[in-house]
């Protein structure tokens, strides 16, 4: 056998993104307030973009008053490596790869794709991820469920090394085959029971679609019901800054800089431009399939999952998850997140309900409560079972908190008139 070098041509064929489309991904996934900021920036320093600040309508005040003011994933993952030290490459990286995040906090690009299509260093990628994966909440950027819990498990106390070798025995934890799982990672009984109570507190994905909805944003879209009853959707136009070409004359454009200006003018405003059909489309699908939820005077949201609804409006679901994140509409004087409108079905004994129906079942149960005498999230929990919703008790708990609900105690606490009971809520 010779093995002598040789000079071997390949052809194949391969998808990559253009430096433009990679730009108008970019723009879709950036929360409306975080792609403000970065209008005004690229405003001041491109002389080709002419800025025109929208008035603040009556939208920006329903959401002002009606969310909490709490900074977004995006802004969060930002400032948090911004607080690492980290050489200005790496940082790049890292804040790069926020921006392919989906909308659950994984990251489904593999790092040589994205080294390939956007001309970044590979090694520069993989230090950014490490970055990354520093950030809260834990397993973001997780590129898989297995990296997502053994980051979780890491961020628990375990050796890396150890946390990676418990997930690949997750069937046998599964299964309680505690005997083998011993065996295969040297382990006391002790020490796997213990892991195995570990493993049932993780998370399947690093942010809950349920997080995003109680995130604070201006509504992109707003939602009307029309005189003819029909319900139609428009984009807001006082959501974002507005944006114009600037023709600066023949002669500057010689310039290599002013050829470089001109040319991310032009990116951005396209990427803008794709941005809001891309919302439209969006929007005018939740209207058209969510129409008990506009029209009923008690609103409910027909389960859907981000797949289903991606594969329906003929677009890719990571593409979808960028739209959604950080979005929201506006309808009869409420703000709504657009991700609420899609969610996994809940099994009943009556057929499916979504997300959004459990959380008002949960909220009109909270609110006929006795004062004095709260339901816990075991009772509450226990309630839905005997109705037939399928549920446990640890989600009923994490949608009483997307709701921004305090726990049965503080609620006691805060109805209670006993002074006791006041000086310890102080305390």
């Amino acid at each position: 056998m010779s093995l002598a070098p040789r000079i071997v041509l390949q052809q194949r064929q391969r998808l990559a993104l253009t430096p433009s489309m990679r730009s108008a991904l970019a723009i879709l996934r950036m929360p409306t307030d975080q792609l403000c900021d970065e209008i005004i920036r690229e405003a001041a320093d491109n002389p080709f973009l002419d800025l025109t600040y929208a008035p603040r309508g009556k939208a920006h005040d329903i959401a002002l008053a009606t969310t909490a003011a709490v900074p977004g994933l995006s802004v969060s993952l930002v400032r948090q490596i911004d607080l690492q030290r980290l050489t200005p490459a790496v940082r790049d990286a890292a804040v790069f790869l926020v921006g392919q995040l989906r909308q659950d906090g994984y990251l489904d690009v593999t790092l040589p794709d994205l080294a390939a299509d956007a001309g970044m260093n590979l090694t520069e990628l993989e230090s950014g991820l490490v970055a990354l994966q520093r950030c809260e909440p834990t397993g973001v950027g997780a590129r898989d469920l297995a990296e997502c819990l053994a980051l979780q498990l890491t961020d628990m106390g375990y050796a890396s090394d150890l946390s990676q070798a418990v997930v690949r025995q997750l069937e046998n934890f599964a299964e309680d085959r505690i005997a083998r799982i011993m065996h295969s990672l040297g382990l006391s009984r002790a020490e796997v029971t213990d892991i195995a109570r570990d493993i049932r507190s993780l998370t399947p994905t690093p942010v809950s679609i349920n997080d995003e909805v109680i995130m604070p944003r201006i509504p992109e879209l707003l939602a009307e019901r029309k005189g003819d009853g029909t319900l139609g959707i428009a984009l807001n136009p006082d959501a974002l800054p507005r944006l114009a070409l600037t023709d600066l004359g023949g002669a500057i454009h010689d310039s290599p800089q002013m050829k470089l200006c001109l040319n991310q003018a032009r990116s951005l405003t396209r990427g803008l431009a794709a941005r809001s059909l891309t919302l439209l489309r969006i929007g005018r699908h939740i209207v058209d399939g969510q129409a008990g939820f506009f029209r009923n005077s008690t609103p409910t949201i027909v389960p859907e999952s981000q797949k289903a609804a991606a594969l329906s409006m003929n677009m890719h679901p990571s593409t979808l998850g960028r739209a959604l994140a950080g979005k929201s509409l506006s309808f009869a004087g409420k703000t709504h997140a657009l991700a609420q409108f899609f969610s996994h079905a809940v099994p009943t004994a009556d057929g499916e309900i979504s997300a959004f129906d459990i959380q008002a079942r949960i909220r009109r149960r909270i609110r006929a409560e006795d004062r004095h005498s709260p339901l816990s999230d075991d009772v509450i929990c226990a309630d839905l079972n005997n109705e037939g919703v399928d549920i446990a008790r640890r989600t009923v708990a994490k949608y009483r908190k997307c709701m921004r609900i305090p726990s049965s105690y503080d609620r006691r606490l805060r109805n209670s008139s006993d002074p006791v009971a006041s000086q310890a809520k102080q305390k």
